[in-house]
């Protein structure tokens, strides 16, 4: 659902809607020459140039000049992640002792802050940010130059790494640090957290590389000299999932019947806030899954103040890092690439910004791959990929929606209402809720699914419904003599619209029954409550039997999970004024409809 201050057009969701381009394939306007493989001229005990380059300056036939063992002077000024072919034919004539390897891999590690884990760390991979180069690049390719040598480039290469470079902290900034990490919670309760966010509060989203966030919370845990334990985006990135997977923590004892009013992840909330000061402006995407995550967990209590400061943060850093951009960095591997693209379909999906332009988004959809595929403890890609395609959709009925309070007459809405049959029709049975059991953590995931279809029907027949009813009611209450005439088209939309928001409560009304409610659900408390006063405005003109229970079902829901929340207190206000008013017409039309005595 859309993030939105009117309750009618839709809020934020913690579920993404990110725009269908997979049909905007990357088509770069240079394409690079075909090359021959050619037999070296020189043989290699005769070469000058050493042999064994890192993945990164082989990629970019870079000079590679290794200043310690296991890391180059590139990479090292740069804070990149450097990774040497295994064998070295060099080298391999005198091979190093065992003991020798391991304080060379230990010192190699430390020195770029990778893990021991395949050395996969995504964060450290800080970029593709040399535009320019990549650029330049390309540019010699397409006018046959070769790969690039001049010394402007590489003086080039050389300022951006130092414009990039982290500054080192200062005292009071390693105090804090080491503060934050002495309170950080035991091992038992920290792991338990990240399993509560993996399960329960992904939904659709994708935050991060789960095997690999499990793998660096291990080492922390484990190893007090682990550079993680004095890197502050890691930390931060850490206390943010604390804190929402608190948030979360109630579906893992469902029934319980005592509702807590306090936010169990505040402290790390605070913590992680102290931090973001530090790590805002490096590059990286630890510091854009801070501040998604940050915007996520922050809805529940204000979605249009910080929240939404946070989201737009994400949203701008992607952008800056390249996140919409198909990457064509050939030393960037398959799992790397579908992390970026996965990152950056959640975070456009739940900003769902009007000004990106769709023609600069070339990254595709999230893919099936099947190393990261099998390695996520949670694995939502199927909903992810289906989501997508729905927001394609949203995206479109968003536009249409504008064209219709800008034009006179109501827009053609066939094509629309097709495409969500059609999308629906195309589901897998696995998204069928009556076959999922409640306890699956894929359970809320495909109920956000069919939540956001049954939204994007009351979108297009929400104005048609205001409409029709304000036409009734003014036809019956102001004693007009003139025929009320209202559009087919017009009528079928409101239909539509009512029984959406009809299905809709009955979906919460079987969550209800489930006991894996939680207050903490923004998605919840929204859809319950633009499901409430869509039954509302059109119970003005017809109310069926069950129309009461519907009513006091939805208002029940939305008391219950408002606790604790001044802010979801409000809305609930508002819901129950918006009752009174639907009353007061009722009644008089009712009244009006009367023959006279």
């Amino acid at each position: 659902m859309t993030r939105s201050k009117d309750a009618l057009q839709g809020q934020a969701a913690e579920v993404p809607l990110p725009v269908n381009l997979h049909n905007l394939a990357s088509e770069p306007w240079i394409q690079q020459p075909s090359r021959r493989r050619r037999r070296r001229r020189v043989t290699e005990e005769n070469r000058k140039r050493a042999p064994r380059a890192c993945e990164r300056c082989k990629a970019r036939k870079s000079k590679c000049i290794e200043s310690s063992p296991g890391i180059c002077q590139r990479c090292e000024a740069s804070q990149l992640s450097c990774r040497f072919d295994r064998l070295s034919p060099r080298r391999s004539q005198s091979p190093m002792p065992a003991g020798d390897a391991t304080i060379t891999a230990v010192a190699a590690s430390s020195q770029t802050g990778a893990t021991p884990q395949e050395n996969i760390s995504i964060e450290i991979h800080q970029t593709e940010s040399i535009l320019w180069l990549r650029f330049l690049t390309r540019l010699r390719e397409a006018f046959f130059l070769g790969p690039i040598s001049g010394p402007e480039e590489q003086d080039m290469v050389n300022l951006q790494a130092n414009i990039t470079r982290p500054s080192n902290p200062s005292l009071a900034e390693q105090a804090r640090l080491k503060k934050i990490v002495d309170s950080f919670p035991p091992r038992s309760i920290a792991e338990f957290l990240v399993h509560v966010c993996i399960r329960r509060g992904t939904d659709v989203f994708f935050y991060f590389d789960q095997t690999q966030l499990i793998h660096e919370i291990k080492q922390f845990y484990t190893n007090q000299t682990c550079p993680l334990r004095f890197d502050p985006s890691f930390i931060c990135l850490a206390l943010t999932i604390f804190a929402l997977g608190s948030h979360w923590t109630p579906l893992e004892r469902p029934g319980h019947s005592r509702i807590d009013e306090h936010d169990p992840g505040r402290l790390f909330f605070e913590q992680a806030k102290v931090l973001v000061t530090d790590i805002i402006e490096l590059p990286g995407l630890r510091s854009i899954q801070v501040c998604l995550i940050l915007g996520v967990y922050l809805m529940p209590q204000n979605a249009v103040g910080s929240s939404y400061v946070y989201t737009g943060m994400a949203l701008r850093k992607a952008l800056a890092f390249d996140l919409h951009q198909d990457s064509d960095d050939q030393a960037m591997d398959a799992r790397e690439r579908e992390v970026r693209r996965r990152l950056w379909w959640s975070i456009y999906s739940l900003e769902r910004p009007r000004s990106v332009a769709s023609e600069i988004i070339t990254v595709p959809l999230p893919t099936i791959l099947s190393d990261f595929h099998d390695t996520q403890k949670f694995n939502n890609v199927l909903l992810q990929i289906a989501f997508a395609r729905l927001i394609s959709i949203l995206d479109r009925v968003a536009d249409w929606e504008s064209t219709v309070t800008n034009a006179p007459r109501h827009a053609d809405t066939v094509n629309l209402e097709n495409q969500l049959k059609e999308w629906k029709d195309s589901l897998p049975e696995a998204f069928d809720l009556e076959t999922i059991p409640p306890q699956d953590s894929r359970y809320r995931a495909v109920f956000h699914i069919w939540l956001n279809y049954y939204y994007a029907w009351i979108v297009m027949g929400k104005m048609s419904l205001i409409t029709v009813v304000r036409m009734t009611l003014g036809h019956h209450l102001r004693d007009d003599s003139e025929p009320c005439n209202i559009e087919e088209k017009a009528e079928k939309q409101s239909k539509s619209c009512a029984k959406a928001s009809k299905k809709l409560l009955q979906l919460f009304e079987d969550l209800n029954q489930t006991g894996y409610t939680t207050r903490f659900s923004f998605t919840d408390f929204q859809g319950c409550s633009i499901a409430t006063i869509v039954t509302l405005i059109a119970g003005i003109l017809d109310r069926d039997p069950g129309y009461e229970r519907r009513v006091r079902f939805g208002l029940d829901f939305l008391r219950r999970m408002a606790t604790g929340n001044p802010n979801a207190q409000v809305g609930v206000r508002f819901v129950e004024a918006l009752r009174s008013i639907s009353n007061e017409a009722w009644s008089k039309l009712s009244r009006s409809r009367q023959p006279p005595t």
